[in-house]
């Protein structure tokens, strides 16, 4: 292979990455250019310290091979100065066998990893290769988060509801801290976007984000899966295993449906919120992580801890902010501007001839119920698209009210004894009057919280918190 010499460097041309050797023994720096130079690598010699920084001011290399005892200046001392200029450049330090010391110093000072002399071929090729592949991978996963960021950011959130607009205020302001945060609405309405945007607008973002969908894992699987096993745990146990928890340490862990965790995983869970500590299971040292948790619920959870299926005090640690996303019958406003994401987004169904909606297709959207929501939304979308033969969507297959179950009729309290005390009796006839009131007002308006909060002229809150207090579902009154 043809090289140049410039300067006392001297220099070879291959497509691969290229590694600047120093080392002021002219014999190891001319057969390590040879090894390197049939492995593939571009290399590029220094005979000192001084002339490796001149050097790296001209040209970059993806690595650095270098010694440790040299005159003028020592393979530490470039280390320290390549990590002022260069903090991400690999650097493998080469040293006598009897300065291992000095390997360890140098490691401290940030190199990537270290070589005794003699050095083996073999074993120097495959920490090179190693480095440079882990320095590879980063950089992907770099772009990939990036481009994640990119994706989840607040802008690409599309919207022109108000009620959407508030939640996306509600995010940004909780998305830079710590805190729990448990996003709450029916299924399809957009949780995981949310806790993806939660966690890429955080300092964490450049951390893992884990998802798990706790109601898809068997309950006797849970457990293990969260917070990981040891070796011989239980039957089939052969080895260690992490868990979500500390896959996600320094991250964020998205625990989905968590409504459906049992009361055995619910305990176990309190305690990582509130001491974020944990045991592996068939473990007994306490492990610490760093780990924010950002869970999400299509259920009635304060519905459920009155039925004695969910804990409060977990409920309470993982409310510290809640996010309450509205359903597109109540941003019905965006139902256009999603289906023409939508509508780009999956283009290459019909590869890309279909681009337009038709006006009456847009208008049966509009009223439309959406009981799946935006899911809902994009799956029909979809079919549509398959199904169209010009560009532009003419029908759409909006499903009947027929399809739908039967809403179940709630049953009102029933009547009181008029042997009770006076007071007793007045606050259960209102109670049984004020429950009556409201399934009526649900049934004749079907569940359109909105439209009963201002005949009733009170909140919004009023309402759920009075059907949570009589164990009312409002989708049950809902076309």
């Amino acid at each position: 292979m043809n090289s140049a010499t410039i300067g006392g460097l001297a220099s070879a041309s291959s497509p691969s990455e290229r590694i600047l050797v120093v080392d002021d023994d002219k014999a190891f720096r001319v057969a390590t250019r040879t090894l390197l130079e049939d492995a593939g690598y571009r290399v590029s010699l220094a005979t000192n310290a001084l002339d490796a920084l001149s050097f790296l001011e001209q040209q970059e290399v993806d690595l650095l091979l270098t010694d440790m005892v040299m005159e003028k200046m020592n393979g530490v001392e470039l280390l320290k100065n390549i990590r002022r200029r260069s903090p991400d450049l690999l650097v493998l330090m080469v040293t006598g066998f009897g300065s291992i010391s000095n390997a360890v110093e140098a490691m401290y000072h940030g190199a990537t990893d270290y070589l005794t002399k003699p050095c083996n071929n073999t074993e120097l090729l495959l920490k090179i290769r190693k480095a440079l592949d882990s320095q590879r991978k980063d950089r992907e996963l770099k772009i990939l988060r990036e481009e994640l960021s990119s994706t989840y950011s607040f802008g690409n959130i599309i919207t022109r509801s108000d009620k959407m607009k508030d939640v996306l205020r509600q995010v940004r302001q909780v998305a830079d801290t710590d805190v729990t945060v448990l996003i709450q609405g029916e299924s399809g309405t957009g949780k995981e976007l949310i806790a993806h945007a939660l966690h890429y607008n955080s300092t964490r973002a450049a951390g893992p984000f884990v998802v798990v969908n706790c109601s898809a894992i068997p309950e006797n699987l849970l457990e293990s899966e969260l917070f990981g096993y040891e070796k011989g745990a239980f039957t089939g146990a052969t080895k260690q295993k992490l868990g979500k928890f500390e896959d996600a340490h320094q991250g964020t862990l998205f625990l989905d449906e968590i409504g459906d965790i049992s009361p055995t995983v619910q305990t176990k869970l309190l305690r990582v919120l509130q001491e974020k500590k944990f045991e592996r299971v068939g473990g007994n040292i306490p492990l610490t992580i760093d780990t924010r948790v950002v869970a999400a619920t299509n259920r009635n959870l304060e519905m459920m801890i009155r039925q004695g299926d969910f804990r409060d005090d977990l409920y309470y640690r993982l409310s510290v902010f809640p996010i309450t996303l509205p359903t597109l019958r109540e941003r019905l406003e965006d139902a256009p501007l999603l289906a023409e994401h939508f509508m780009q987004r999956h283009a290459d169904l019909a590869a890309g001839r279909v681009k337009f909606l038709a006006p009456g297709v847009i208008s049966d959207m509009m009223n439309y119920s959406w009981r799946g929501n935006i899911r809902e939304l994009e799956n029909l979308l979809k079919r549509a698209i398959i199904k169209t033969s010009g560009d532009t969507v003419t029908s759409i297959e909006l499903p009947t009210v027929e399809n739908y179950p039967a809403p179940l009729p709630a049953e009102p309290t029933p009547a009181v004894n008029l042997n009770t005390p006076f007071k007793d009796y007045l606050s259960t006839i209102t109670r049984d009057a004020e429950e009556k009131y409201l399934l009526r007002m649900l049934r004749l308006y079907k569940g359109n919280i909105n439209q009963i909060a201002k005949l009733m002229d009170v909140d919004r809150k009023t309402i759920y918190r009075k059907m949570a207090e009589y164990s009312i579902e409002p989708s049950t009154f809902r076309d």
